[in-house]
């Protein structure tokens, strides 16, 4: 729930903002996207997908008023859930991943990205990706389940569960306004006490069995072999050769013109303008990444959460 208020009450923000600036919120809203990793318990994931739909449609028809129906959609993009992926009897994530896309179908995701089975030990091999891939071309090609619009609507249990997590992220994202908003509560460390608090306790009850993992504390085999995986090897010789083509870079491009971007970058950031204008101008003179994120640094310097006993 907490994931899904944060980001409603990131995009209220920056409608709120947008507005501000005298931005139409039509124009806005058909450019906000959500994204979303759902988890194990899977009529709550896709029961928690059509909930946030829900309540984003009411905040802009009735909150912004917005005019256009394209401008209520939520726009949101699924990957599964990587934390969810176990280092033990990998190949079980591949089932994992299924029953993960499976819900962000049916809830009503636009776009998916299923995680490979191997990725609790590496970025995935290729062989892992192919099967990811074919994952959802199954879901799509074969279940048919991506021809009907919201198939578990009308369920009793469905429904019932939309409108308990409707109420309770709306009743997250009041909290979130209460404080301030979401910036205050990112700035403040309230945010990354919650979060951090949750998954203490989420991975205590993982130890002590209350959440079952199955081949992890759940209907584990301590002498079952399983087959070796092949996981992706990483090409020393990559980062060498970044680092020459870097070298490159910098010897070639006209480094007068880097700099005075930098500087120009530097300057609107301790006035406080927008800065996006400035950020592409350094890039069409090749300043590297690395280099605007320092000019970012030396001037805003580094933010660190608060730390909670």
């Amino acid at each position: 729930v907490t994931e899904m208020a944060v980001a409603v009450a990131n995009g209220i923000e920056i409608l709120k903002e947008m507005a501000r600036r005298g931005h139409d919120i039509d124009w806005v809203a058909e450019r906000l996207a959500f994204f979303w990793a759902p988890a194990n318990d899977f009529f709550e994931e896709v029961a928690r997908i059509r909930a946030v739909r829900r309540l984003w449609y009411k905040i802009m028809k009735y909150r912004f008023e917005a005019q256009k129906p394209r401008s209520m959609w939520m726009r949101c993009h699924v990957q599964t859930s990587g934390v969810s992926l176990t280092r033990e009897e990998p190949m079980n994530n591949v089932i994992r991943a299924a029953y993960h896309a499976l819900a962000a179908v049916l809830g009503g995701a636009q776009s998916l990205h299923v995680d490979s089975y191997d990725e609790a030990y590496s970025i995935p091999s290729v062989e892992a990706s192919l099967l990811s891939l074919r994952t959802q071309q199954i879901i799509e090609a074969e279940t048919q389940v991506t021809q009907v619009v919201d198939p578990l609507g009308g369920s009793f249990y469905i429904e019932a569960l939309t409108n308990d997590i409707e109420k309770r992220i709306l009743d997250e994202v009041d909290e979130i306004e209460r404080m301030g908003g979401i910036v205050e509560v990112v700035a403040s460390g309230w945010l990354h006490h919650k979060v951090t608090r949750h998954i203490e306790r989420e991975q205590r009850m993982i130890a002590d069995g209350e959440i079952k993992v199955v081949g992890r504390n759940y209907f584990r085999d301590p002498d079952l072999k399983m087959p070796d995986i092949w996981v992706h090897e990483y090409d020393e010789n990559i980062a060498r050769q970044m680092r020459d083509k870097l070298a490159r870079l910098r010897q070639h491009r006209d480094n007068e013109k880097a700099s005075n971007c930098l500087n120009a970058l530097k300057e609107a950031c301790q006035r406080g303008d927008n800065v996006m204008d400035y950020t592409l101008e350094c890039a069409r003179a090749d300043v590297t990444e690395g280099e605007m994120r320092q000019a970012f640094t030396e001037v805003f310097g580094l933010w660190k959460p608060p730390i909670f006993a």
